[in-house]
């Protein structure tokens, strides 16, 4: 009998049959839909049951509408006749028969559009599809399942209004009337909510793909900008291309600043769309008419969809999936942007080495790099050495053979001046000060180590003397570094003196580390090498490329002039070899 029905059943009804052995599946035949569940229940049929409808709603070869039988089928559920509404409405009802249409190329969905869009890179049209009237049109124009349970809603909502405006029936009779037409009202509501859920998880997922894979492309192109500037080719190119690669470095640093803000406003955006979703399901009620809802206000939680927490537990999931995997992506940002920093950095002290290196070249004189901010700067040269390493002969020497030019200064400041031996009346720095002494050489020694305040007032003093000694020798030991570091600010260069002894050479290089001076040229002055000068100056901790050398042989004469007391300047050999050696 049952067969027999279902074999003279209507071509456009659906049967769906529900079994749970292998046996029972083959007890009716025909035209149906059979379904093995685990367990019979209204839950377990509920949900075969949406999922039947998503199946036939996501086809697009039939297209057939079942408002009119919904609503006839709301009418039948009503214990009471209904009678005719006061707004006049269609009574004849015809039905649409299904069409079977052609295959054709159904149009695109918001995801495949996102994820195309993804290629360039449009965070702002990522944001605008996370927008809820988007979502919700998109729905309305290509999934005929969720067109078909709006248009059931809005035939749910005009049954209740037509009810309530009924003044036939009495109160009671009326109440209970929209109370079981809003119960069933609750269930199509809650698909509706499922296939919101649904499409806004496919939406974020489209998303985030879509961004990860723009970082990563934008990655990939930017690491090409970051190399440019380390080319061994640019070592020698102008100063202001090489500026203006460091300036495209940067444009790449705020690029990817500017890409993590979008991550973040993105997912922000996804938060606001999922908690408007999630209010707008806590606050179903009867129908869409505020009067109404007051009224049935007490039975507020009949009216909630069932499925209400189910749907809830997936969107805050899959948002916590999608914030998971956005902060991945931005932390992969935040570590290029540091490797940005961190290589502009590097490319700043290189080009500053570069173009220090290019000048010097061009200039062939260590002196004629730097930047001369004072008149002083000219005539101020430090001698700088330990002890017993040649280090008074060879600065005395030296200022003696260019004072027969000009007038020439030499101040020995190390505390412990030998000058006398070579047969020098040294004045004392005080009355050189006091009396202003003008000679063609002169020599003056003092400790400036006990009164380091008066660094500056004799270096102000010494810029009043310029008018007469066009060459002021400075002499320090290779101990007073912090002495070195304020008078070098104003000298042109640094001669850093060593007799090349394992002695000499460690307590220099000492000095040389500590050496913090910038705008003043290098030069060491290196008595008999045994090994080759740029090997030696590596060794002292002096850049090679950078550093001037100066070689002198040891001379026999000089070391005799510290016993005879003698002044070395003097002798034309000396001087002749001193004339090669710093020329």
């Amino acid at each position: 009998m049952l067969q027999a029905a279902l074999n003279g059943k209507h071509a456009s009804v659906g049967i769906l049959y529900f079994y749970q052995k292998e046996k029972d599946a083959d007890l009716i035949y025909g035209d149906i839909s059979k379904i093995k569940i685990g367990k019979i229940t209204p839950e377990e049929i509920q949900q075969e049951v949406e999922r039947t409808i998503g199946d036939i709603g996501r086809d697009n070869r039939i297209i057939e509408s079942g408002d009119n039988k919904a609503h006839e089928i709301a009418r039948v559920k009503l214990t009471t006749p209904i009678p005719k509404p006061i707004s006049p409405v269609i009574e004849a009802e015809q039905e649409v028969a299904a069409t079977v249409l052609p295959e054709v190329e159904p149009p695109k969905t918001l995801e495949q559009r996102i994820r195309e869009m993804g290629e360039f890179a449009n965070f702002g049209f990522f944001k605008e599809a996370l927008r809820k009237d988007v979502v919700l049109a998109e729905l309305m124009d290509q999934n005929t399942e969720y067109a078909g349970l709006v248009n059931m809603l809005e035939a749910y909502d005009r049954e209740i209004a037509s009810i309530f405006q009924e003044a036939n029936l009495p109160a009671e009779q009326r109440f209970e009337m929209i109370k079981a037409i809003g119960i069933d009202r609750s269930t199509f509501s809650g698909m509706q909510n499922s296939i919101v859920a649904d499409k806004l998880a496919a939406i974020m997922e489209a998303i985030v793909s879509s961004a990860e894979a723009t970082v990563e492309r934008r990655i990939e192109s930017l690491r090409e900008a970051l190399g440019v500037v380390t080319s061994a080719e640019l070592l020698y190119d102008d100063h202001g291309k090489l500026e203006a690669l460091i300036d495209a470095r940067m444009r790449v640093q705020v690029d990817l600043m500017e890409l993590s803000k979008e991550i973040i406003e993105v997912y922000m955006a996804m938060d606001k769309t999922v908690t408007e979703q999630l209010d707008g399901m806590g606050a179903e009620y009867a129908s869409d008419n505020v009067y109404i809802n007051e009224i049935m206000q007490p039975l507020k939680p009949l009216f909630l969809p069932r499925n209400i927490a189910a749907v809830t537990n997936k969107l805050i999931g899959d948002l916590h999936k999608k914030r998971v995997v956005l902060s991945i992506v931005e932390e992969k940002i935040k570590k290029l942007v540091d490797l940005v920093f961190k290589l502009c950095e590097e490319d700043a002290t290189i080009i500053d080495y570069q173009q220090k290196l290019i000048r010097l070249l061009m200039a062939q004189r260590v002196e004629n790099v730097v930047v001369v901010d004072h008149v002083i700067k000219y005539c101020l040269r430090i001698f700088v050495g330990p002890a017993d390493t040649g280090r008074t002969a060879t600065a005395l020497t030296w200022s003696g053979i260019v004072s027969r030019r000009k007038n020439t200064l030499l101040l020995d400041l190390t505390g412990n001046s030998k000058l006398s031996q070579y047969g020098v009346e040294p004045v004392e720095l005080n009355l050189f000060l006091k009396d202003r002494l003008e000679r063609q050489f002169i020599c003056v020694e003092g400790n400036l180590e006990e009164e380091g305040n008066r660094v500056e007032e004799v270096v102000a003093e010494l810029k009043t003397r310029l008018h007469y000694y066009a060459h002021v020798h400075i002499l320090l030991d290779a101990g007073q570094t912090e002495l070195l570091n304020r008078l070098a600010k104003s000298a042109l260069s640094v001669h850093f003196l060593t007799d090349c002894t394992p002695r000499g050479n460690r307590l220099l290089k000492t000095t040389v580390e500590h050496f913090r001076a910038e705008n003043v040229a290098s030069k060491a002055i290196l008595i008999d090498p045994p090994l080759d000068p740029h090997r030696m100056l590596a060794d002292l901790s002096l850049d090679p490329l950078m550093t001037k050398a100066i070689i002198l042989p040891r001379m026999q004469y000089i070391r005799a002039c510290s016993l005879n007391q003698s002044k070395p300047y003097e002798s034309w050999e000396v001087a002749e070899t001193f004339e090669e050696a710093f020329r």
